[in-house]
């Protein structure tokens, strides 16, 4: 069962590769819960960050300076989970990290929509989205178990504006009824899989169902080789969420893409089961990277990452004070300096993340040799686009459908006729 928490996260990412849409505005409080979560996943074990660290790190979660003083920042202060420490005038110097382990951030979701005052409609979405991620659901069914507690009104607005950011599918079945179900989890699944591919290519089962057993095997596969189909099939599967892309983009604009499937985790967005914050997933793609593409390889992913584990540091290159900051402003490690040469190491902030991206390298089959190679191919990564922006970035756009089309026409008829413009 997934956690608000996750959902929450999940959702924020989704939408922040949308245009703003009538969607945004109905499910604001929830982008912003998932926001305060994002900032929190990053700061965790991080302890004492200056203020220019903190806005770094807020940059890369894609939340802006006013926003992070004026909102995200007060709200985890009211939640206990920083400590801001100013000067006489008021300005933030630092902060103090107070992140509970990721169990109690979990179950923080409930005081988190207290907090954030989420609405019925909100709430009704969260619901929706987590219901129609267990199972599909016929249109009436799923309606009546949010109406119950929520109301009927605020549940079916909930439908349409999920459905205008592609979390939930319509599909109408062979007797008539509507279906509704999560395309994330069920594209790919019995017969709501054949109706959602219905108006597809014929191909399209036959391709898709070959990556999918080709990326299974082998998490993280980079796209660049896939052999079981064309580059096109791997579009649609990654637009339908059959399959999951990540992507990291290098110091000279290039970009290389890695391959997941849900069986590594079923969940709304795709992130991996024990997985909530999506940093195992950037971080294999960081590892699998360096190994593949980079002009100095990384010549054993899974032997850095058992040394950085094991002694909780790695590296001692000058570069490593510059070229590193998607692992950094991501939480994961930081950069300290070490000895009197002006080199620099990392640091191992969140040994859980590293202990699983670990897992999933030695599931690849990846050997840990004692010379894992240079450090210096890791340092041309640049930034990260985690799954849930990146599937919703297919589409760009939200829906209008002619509810909300109809009741945009009739505000601005309202405020002219008004003559407040």
């Amino acid at each position: 069962m997934l956690h608000d928490a996750e959902l929450l996260l999940g959702l924020s990412r989704h939408l922040s590769a949308y245009g703003v849409s009538p969607a945004h505005a109905a499910l604001e409080s929830l982008q912003f819960g998932g926001q305060v979560y994002e900032l929190a996943w990053r700061l965790r074990s991080s302890q004492v960050s200056s203020a220019v660290k903190l806005a770094a790190i807020a940059i890369e979660a894609k939340i802006g300076p006013r926003q992070l003083d004026r909102e995200i920042l007060p709200t985890l202060e009211q939640l206990g989970w920083v400590e801001g420490r100013r000067d006489a005038d008021g300005t933030l110097v630092s902060i103090e990290a107070l992140i509970p382990p990721p169990a109690e951030l979990i179950d923080a979701a409930s005081r988190m929509l207290d907090i954030v005052m989420a609405t019925p409609l909100q709430r009704a979405a969260l619901l929706l989205l987590r219901a129609t991620t267990v199972q599909p659901l016929e249109y009436s069914t799923a309606l009546q178990a949010v109406s119950v507690e929520f109301g009927e009104e605020a549940a079916r607005e909930a439908v349409r504006h999920l459905v205008s950011v592609q979390l939930l599918r319509q599909v109408n079945g062979d007797d008539g009824r509507t279906v509704l179900f999560n395309p994330n989890i069920w594209v790919g699944d019995g017969d709501v899989a054949r109706a959602a591919l219905k108006a597809e290519d014929a191909r399209a089962n036959v391709e898709v169902g070959a990556l999918i057993e080709e990326v299974a095997e082998a998490p993280g596969l980079p796209e660049a080789h896939v052999k079981s189909t064309e580059p096109r099939w791997v579009d649609f599967a990654v637009s339908q969420g059959l399959v999951q892309r990540s992507v990291v983009q290098t110091s000279s604009g290039d970009e290389q893409r890695f391959l997941f499937t849900p069986h590594l985790g079923r969940d709304a967005f795709g992130v991996a089961s024990g997985d909530p914050s999506g940093h195992v997933r950037q971080l294999v793609g960081s590892m699998i990277y360096a190994a593949t593409f980079a002009s100095w390889k990384l010549h054993s992913p899974g032997g850095f990452l058992y040394t950085l584990i094991r002694d909780g540091e790695a590296g001692n290159v000058p570069q490593i004070a510059t070229d590193y900051p998607m692992l950094e402003t991501a939480g994961t490690i930081e950069v300290v300096p070490h000895g009197t040469w002006g080199g620099y190491r990392m640091r191992l902030l969140q040994s859980d993340v590293a202990e699983a991206a670990l897992e999933i390298l030695d599931s690849r089959g990846a050997s840990r040799t004692t010379n894992p190679g240079s450090l210096a191919s890791i340092g041309d990564q640049r930034s990260y686009s985690h799954i849930e922006r990146e599937r919703a970035r297919m589409a760009s756009e939200a829906t209008t459908d002619d509810v909300t089309a109809q009741r945009l026409i009739d505000a601005l008829r309202d405020v002219t006729a008004k003559r407040s413009f």
